[in-house]
């Protein structure tokens, strides 16, 4: 294989190093395999370069004549990291595109970086596909829909565990496209036959994903959301035990603080009555079947709760083994009899509570699973103790694993974080054993919900489960008493109005615009239809006659006589927003454009004169922009000048700055627009 040699010489030459054997090896199993199937999946546990085998199969198409080949990648961090540090490096004709832009795909390049939502979008011709994370191609409909509509001749798929319970989610169209796909898995032990000069870390770990079902998401994104009546502290305490320690423990301490929570959200009733376990004691299944007990024993498993840790128990009784929990109820005794068990051979998994953290000695044991993260620098440094101090017999290079189980889509990836940082700043660098995973976190579940909604969706529709009337949000937001139409827009002008918040989903939106993963503006309509009664106040309080009899009402002269008006109150602007993911950044800019100028003209038809003008102030320590819309409208023999100051928060993004100010214009012609059209 000639091209291997050129190949390896390109590694050296443009990263620095080159192919250990074991990943040639992986290499010529895939180009073989694809002889016989047009889908390959590749498992390589973390740390075993799996990258490279990445590089070596799209240089290996190439070369065979593919001329486009697409690495998909699951989010556009992973996409600029991998095509910076690896693919920019070892190719010459390549592209990177994940925010819906297709240039590259137009101008052909021969290989493109992207992700599942941009290559769809840009539907490219496609010889093939490197999916990196391929797991989420079984299950996950966006991967599912990238790959069908892609179509491309050949897929071949990269990721450290498959599990058994995800083979069977493919979408069936995937499957009688492009067939069952052959599976090529290789742990540490078949890496190390293949190749004896290969070694693995001495500590190695894993995060696996602790996916919640449908009923889990429902009941988490009810808390999240606000929807769930009662106590804050106590519907956040009972947010953070399902993500953090799944059904059983957040069910008994639902039942146990029911006081607190003044009704029972359906979602979590729902949940509570349901049969089977949580995610965390599923993904505690899926980690030991990649990870056999019989391979690893003594195996320690840590949890901060007893409910979850009977949870544990019951479901490790299915796949077999000796179990021993160790809680709080357990004698100084017992828990030192657990211990010399374990060390005897005579237990296999030990599922201890927050006492095992210090009462647990076992330098013998090889693997460790985290199933929630403790941010105390201490707690968490003491469970790292349990695994990677030696044993006394223990042979220099022995191999120790530590599996992190994570809610994805919630803070407790973040918790991961502050825990290494809290450790960091003690003086522990722990960084080599645990690599951060970015893009996980809660601000992962706004993009996601976005998304759903091909990449657009209204601040209400999240929040409310509907897209509810400019009519019916001022109706909620008011004086319930103030029936008549213009007396909810002087409310609402008046910042008088109040909204009910939006559970921790609003600091999580806040966060996701700050990090330029999304992006919001006013509706143009409703935001439009609102600066139009300004105008028409001040021109009720300058007209006289039957004309303005018809159009000008009490509450019209009340907003006239208002001396400064200014949209800034944070919450209720927030039911005029919708929020775009990064992708649809052009498209929306370009909507707002077209708006403004189509408003434009149609004043212009009418014959009418009427003016714009937008300044803004920003404010770098917040983050505020308050953009100031001064108009000029004539009418006949009056002229009305008024001043509205309208306010985006969290604009520290430059990008999000200019969407803001053409929101702003676009929101100013509406209103003129409006306001004439409302005298005729």
């Amino acid at each position: 294989m000639d091209w291997i040699d050129d190949f390896k010489g390109l590694l050296e030459k443009s990263l620095g190093f080159s192919m250990y054997p074991y990943q040639e090896r992986v290499t010529e199993d895939v180009i073989a395999s694809l002889k016989n199937s047009r889908f390959v999946v590749v498992s390589m546990p973390t740390g075993s370069g799996k990258t490279v085998v990445e590089l070596a199969v799209a240089y290996y198409l190439i070369r065979s004549g593919h001329k486009n080949v697409i690495p998909l990648e699951p989010t556009r961090l992973l996409c600029d990291q991998m095509y910076h540090n690896f693919w920019s490096k070892v190719f010459q004709d390549v592209g990177e595109e994940y925010e819906g832009e297709c240039s590259s795909f137009q101008q052909g390049k021969s290989l493109i970086v992207s992700t599942p939502f941009t290559a769809s979008k840009c539907a490219p011709k496609v010889d093939s596909l490197i999916v990196d994370e391929v797991h989420h191609a079984f299950g996950d409909p966006r991967y599912s829909d990238a790959i069908f509509d892609l179509s491309p001749k050949f897929i071949v798929g990269f990721t450290a565990l498959l599990p058994s319970s995800r083979r069977y989610k493919l979408d069936t169209r995937i499957y009688n496209k492009f067939g069952s796909p052959i599976l090529l898995t290789y742990d540490f032990k078949t890496l190390a036959e293949i190749d004896p000069s290969f070694h693995p870390p001495k500590a190695i770990a894993d995060l696996f994903d602790s996916e919640m079902d449908g009923l889990e998401d429902l009941a988490y994104e009810a808390m999240m959301m606000g929807k769930v009546k009662g106590n804050k502290d106590t519907v956040k305490f009972l947010e953070s035990t399902l993500y953090s320690y799944g059904k059983r423990a957040f069910c008994d301490s639902l039942e146990r603080l029911r006081e607190k929570v003044k009704d029972d959200h359906p979602s979590l009733q729902g949940l509570c009555t349901s049969d089977g376990p949580g995610h965390k004691a599923r993904a505690l299944k899926q980690v030991l079947s990649a990870y056999r007990i019989e391979d690893f024993r003594p195996v320690l498993i840590f949890t901060s709760r007893k409910a979850t840790a009977n949870e544990f128990e019951a479901t490790l009784a299915s796949i077999g083994g000796k179990v021993k929990v160790l809680t709080g109820d357990a004698s100084k005794e017992e828990r030192k009899e657990i211990v010399n068990e374990a060390k005897r051979g005579d237990v296999d998994v030990i599922v201890s509570t927050i006492v095992g953290e210090e009462g647990v000695d076992i330098p013998e044991a090889k693997l460790l699973i985290m199933t929630d993260v403790p941010q105390s620098p201490l707690r968490f440094y003491q469970r790292l103790g349990r695994l990677i101090r030696k044993g006394e017999n223990e042979r220099e290079g022995g191999l120790k694993y530590l599996v992190v189980t994570l809610t994805p889509k919630t803070p407790e990836y973040d918790n991961l974080d502050e825990a290494m940082r809290n450790l960091f700043n003690e003086g522990v660098d722990v960084s080599y054993i645990v690599e951060k995973k970015s893009g996980k976190g809660p601000v992962a579940r706004v993009i996601d919900m976005v998304e759903k909604s091909n990449g657009e969706v209204s601040f209400l529709q999240v929040t409310h489960g509907k897209d509810i009337s400019l009519e019916e949000y001022m109706m909620r937001t008011g004086d319930k008493r103030n029936v008549e139409r213009n007396a909810m827009f002087y409310e609402f002008l008046t910042s008088k109005s109040k909204v009910k918040e939006a559970g921790e989903f609003s600091d999580y939106l806040d966060r996701a615009i700050r990090e330029g993963e999304v992006y919001y503006y006013y509706d143009v309509k409703r935001t439009g239809e609102i600066l139009s009664k300004v105008l028409l106040g001040k021109y009720c309080g300058l007209c006289y006659g039957e004309v303005c009899g018809k159009v000008c009402d009490v509450w019209t002269q009340k907003i006239g006589a208002i001396k400064s008006i200014t949209l800034g109150k944070k919450d209720l602007l927030r039911g005029l927003a919708n929020i775009v993911i990064k992708e649809k950044l052009q498209e929306i800019r370009e909507m707002l454009q077209e708006s403004a100028d189509s408003d434009r003209n149609e004043i212009e038809k009418m014959g009418r004169e009427f003016s714009l003008s937008v300044a803004e102030s920003f404010n770098k320590t917040n983050g505020a922009l308050t953009l100031t819309l001064s108009f000029t409208a004539h009418l006949e023999d009056m002229t009305v000048y008024p001043k509205v100051k309208v306010a985006y928060y969290d604009a520290q993004n430059e990008d999000m700055r200019a969407l803001a100010k053409l929101n702003s214009k676009a929101i100013g012609y509406k209103a003129g627009l409006i306001f004439y059209n409302s005298l005729q």
